[in-house]
């Protein structure tokens, strides 16, 4: 008996979507590009149940009855005739499989009509057949809703995301498909709810409209396209978009151009946002390789990454100015943060390692518990009742921008300084007299002496230490500071060098994860509220995770399309602004995917709180620092880099010559 057979034809249409229809994003990039190819100015995206459930609607040419029999069948299409269009691809799809493979997989209803006929044709498809066909009225165009995805591949919905991961991709398609035709009006809804909205008025409207003020003001026109500066660096790739003949695509030899060409203005672990565009003959690339038909083959790739690259550089030689303001902002505001905290020329100030009102003699940030040991899937985020700020947000319609207008892309660059510019004193509600703390020297178990450079009978000291005097039992010697970034340390025979931002890194960082589990962290509430932009995938990552921030002291809420309200912030000392703070967290969420979301806020909590490269530091305070890491007892910042660097007399004589 023969063992080999041909299969039967609804597996073979299984096998076939499951090529084409990885999960509800692919489904829906193959409907999007159907109605592109359509000649569509309008698309409309609704979508349920994490994209199980959809309908999209355009105003396309529209099929016949005829065509829209053929439509369900495998290898139809109207996009290429013959074997040489596939080397000369002017259309998004080709292959007559999308339409064939969804609904094979889907409980599928289209509704088309084209522009000589006077009424529609709807078609009922169940499993890859087709159910019921009826006439029906209906404007010229096409629409498909699609329920229940999967419902006969069990094994293929059990792997979906979350129904959020699963909107997140789905907005980042989106987006991606609307940049690439920004003279085509989108419209994508979710559970009911406006999500993203283009007018299909160009480019830079688009950008607007999707990415906000924000983005479009630092954004600059160049021969290719569109380049961010230090303001929009992420850290992650996902910010470089790439177009190649209107179509969104994954090259790597594009980026890695991109990349290149920023490299001198790239801070480390950044990468850039850049829209770029490229206009190829079709015959020189290929667009076959996969599926998806994300990814691209160029005949000549090299000429292509000298090309991105020569123009980008080139646009950098004669726009000096594109990248260095970022970096005066950041010294004024590092300024204008110290006039703040009253000049404090010491990297803490007491509040930093308080635990309550406690006995601040101590250099114990935090007792090696059992909580090093815990993850985070058993700690409970507490809900908290969100305030009412209904009074509060009217107070900003007057100031809204209705970006649905035609806008001055001058006055949007001016438009530079948002509502957050709250005052200064919110910033340090907690105010204590050092001098009025009172001391237990019972706290102190002469056991642990050893950890401490102090003994029991030191009593009193100022913000750090009023009396130098008074140190006692010190195991090691400060030698002093170098490069205002680095600490010498004799310690145990070794010259150490320690990385002070890293030292106080990793001391907050087991602070505040120790706060996190004892449910002891604090916040307070902003007295006006910071409004500011986020993009789409941005503000969906950061609702979904809304009572998480709320657990750190970020309460935020949903304000317009494109913002969210920050109403409430940490109580502790953060060394920048708290819109660049909350984004800076969302970029390494994004960049962490597989990181527990509350490490990463710590983690950026932590750098964000930490003294940095070319403070000046007076000797107390290497003092305090060095001790309290040695009690902390671990070595490395909570990315993964080392804290100090070990060198021996044998070492420092073999460079000498010595030996």
């Amino acid at each position: 008996m023969s063992r080999i057979r041909i299969l039967d034809e609804s597996v073979s249409n299984a096998i076939a979507a499951g090529e084409v229809v990885e999960n509800p994003t692919s489904m829906i990039k193959e409907l999007i590009e159907n109605s592109l190819d359509a000649g569509s100015k309008e698309i409309k995206l609704e979508v349920w149940n994490g994209g199980l459930d959809i309908s999209i609607s355009d105003s396309g040419c529209g099929m016949s009855k005829e065509d829209l029999l053929l439509s369900i069948e495998r290898h139809a299409t109207s996009k290429i005739f013959t074997k040489d269009d596939l080397f000369n691809i002017r259309t998004y799809g080709f292959r007559g499989e999308a339409l064939s493979s969804i609904a094979s997989v889907s409980k599928m209803i289209l509704s088309s009509r084209t522009e000589d006929t006077q009424n529609g044709t709807q078609m009922n498809v169940l499993g890859g057949k087709v159910t019921n066909l009826k006439d029906i009225q209906k404007n010229v165009g096409t629409q498909i809703e699609i329920k229940d995805l999967f419902y006969n591949t069990p094994a293929r919905k059990k792997f979906l995301r979350k129904e959020n991961t699963e909107y997140l991709n789905i907005k980042d398609i989106f987006l991606r498909e609307a940049l690439a035709n920004p003279n085509v009006k989108f419209i994508l809804n979710i559970e009911g709810k406006e999500s993203i909205k283009t007018s299909g008025n160009g480019i830079e409207n688009t950008i607007l409209e999707i990415f906000g003020k924000n983005y479009l003001k630092n954004f600059s026109k160049f021969s290719l396209g569109y380049l961010g500066n230090a303001n929009l660096f992420k850290a992650n790739r996902d910010s470089i978009f790439v177009f190649i003949n209107g179509r969104s695509v994954k090259s790597k030899i594009v980026e890695e151009a991109v990349i290149a060409a920023y490299h001198t203005k790239l801070m480390k672990g950044k990468y850039p946002t850049a829209l770029i565009f490229l206009e190829v003959e079709p015959s020189e690339i290929d667009v076959n390789v996969h599926p998806s038909k994300k990814i691209v083959k160029f005949a000549n790739q090299n000429a292509i990454f000298d090309l991105v690259r020569g123009e980008i550089e080139n646009f950098f030689t004669d726009d000096e100015e594109f990248i260095s303001p970022y970096i005066e902002i950041e010294n004024e505001f590092e300024e204008i943060d110290t006039k703040v905290e009253n000049t404090k020329n010491n990297f803490l100030d007491i509040n930093d390692f308080k635990d309550g009102i406690q006995d601040f003699s101590q250099l114990s940030v935090v007792e090696k518990e059992e909580y090093a040991k815990k993850d985070y899937k058993n700690i409970e985020v507490e809900k908290e009742s969100f305030t009412n700020v209904n009074n509060k947000i009217k107070t900003f319609d007057s100031v809204r921008t209705d970006t649905e207008n035609n806008f001055n892309l001058n006055e949007i660059k001016e438009d530079s300084k948002n509502i957050e510019n709250f005052d200064s004193s919110v910033k340090n509600i907690i105010s204590i007299d050092n001098n009025k703390v009172d001391i237990n020297n019972d706290i102190v178990d002469s056991s642990k002496n050893s950890k401490y450079i102090f003994n029991q009978e030191d009593t009193n000291r100022g913000k750090i230490f009023d009396d130098f005097s008074s140190l006692k039992n010190i195991d090691f010697k400060v030698i002093g500071q170098v490069f205002d970034t680095f600490i010498l340390v004799e310690r145990n025979g070794l010259l150490e060098i320690y990385d002070q931002h890293i030292i106080h890194e990793r001391i907050l960082y087991e602070k505040l994860k120790q706060e996190y589990y004892n449910h002891s962290m604090s916040k307070q509430n902003l007295l006006v509220p910071i409004r500011f932009e986020l993009d789409p995938r941005e503000k969906q990552l950061a609702l979904e995770n809304i009572e998480i921030f709320s657990s750190f002291g970020f309460d935020i809420d949903d304000f317009d399309k494109n913002e969210i309200l920050l109403r409430s912030i940490p109580t502790m000392n953060l060394r920048d602004s708290y819109e660049n703070i909350f984004r800076e967290i969302l970029d390494n969420i994004s960049k962490n995917k597989d990181v527990d979301i509350r490490e990463n806020i710590i983690v950026s909590m932590s750098c964000k709180g930490a003294i940095k490269a070319n403070h000046k530091l007076t000797i107390e305070e290497m003092y305090s620092m060095v001790a309290k890491l040695h009690e902390v007892g671990e070595y490395t910042c909570p990315h993964g880099r080392p804290i100090i660097v070990k060198m021996s007399l044998l070492d420092l004589e073999k460079l000498f010559k010595r030996k």
